[in-house]
Formats: structure tokens, C-alpha cells, sequence
């Protein structure tokens, strides 16, 4: 099996071949190369893994419309999509980057912190200013 497969056949996300190629090789790896091979380490395996979902989070929308085409009768419709699990896909990335000491895990925790919502402290006070 090939990165390229592996990547592949690793995700349900449907990105354009240029993609995975990419992800490989910004980890070093020749997408025609055997996967299981000496030239592909399990650190960069692991890497790519982490890539196809910070790829799907910072890249990618998190949901999409429904879609209806029709001709002479003809109708296909593709429904909309999203992802519920998306904060466990982060958390899952950023144990891999952690693990590895790659910059991408403090860009994904960031950007989970960001969606918390924050609170303002409550201060009491006697009076109105």
C-alpha cells in the first residue's frame, strides 16, 4: 500500500488527491513510496494522521449544504453534512503534535480555546458610577 492509499483510506474526508499528495510530502514522505516500508517512519505516519485533521479543521468547513440536481427527470440530491465530533478530532491531533513537539498542536489548541465561550467576572459594587 502506498502513503498515498494510506492516506486515503485512512479518513472519510473527501479531499482532492493534490491534498493527501501534499500532506506526504510536507512530512518528508514520497506519496508512491510503501507505506509500511523503512522509508516511511511511525512518527511520520502518525504526523500525516494529525495533518488530514488539522487539514479538516483549519481548511475545511466544519458543515455543508444540501445540494439538488435535476435533469428530464432525473434528481440527485446530496445531503447536508456536518461534524459532530469535531472538538475529540482536535484533541485527538493535538495529542499526536504534542507527542511529536510539532507547532501545529498550539495552533489547534488556540483555536479550541477560542470557540469557549468566556464569561466576564461579576463585581459587585454599592453604587452606580
Amino acid at each position: 500500500m502506498t502513503v498515498l492509499e494510506w492516506l486515503k483510506a485512512g479518513t472519510r474526508y473527501s479531499f482532492e488527491e493534490i491534498t493527501f499528495k501534499r500532506i506526504a510530502y510536507d512530512r518528508g514522505c514520497n506519496p508512491e513510496a510503501e507505506v509500511y516500508s523503512d522509508e516511511v517512519t511511525q512518527r511520520q505516519r502518525d504526523l500525516m494522521d494529525a495533518d488530514i485533521t488539522y487539514t479538516a479543521i483549519i481548511k475545511s468547513p466544519s458543515n455543508t449544504p444540501s445540494l439538488s440536481q435535476s435533469h428530464n427527470g432525473y434528481q440527485k440530491t446530496i445531503g447536508q453534512e456536518q461534524d459532530f465530533y469535531q472538538d475529540d478530532k482536535i484533541k485527538y491531533a493535538i495529542r499526536i503534535y504534542k507527542k511529536y513537539g510539532d507547532e501545529k498542536g498550539l495552533e489547534l489548541e488556540e483555536i479550541s480555546d477560542a470557540k469557549k465561550i468566556k464569561f466576564m467576572p461579576i463585581i459587585d459594587v454599592d453604587r452606580v458610577l
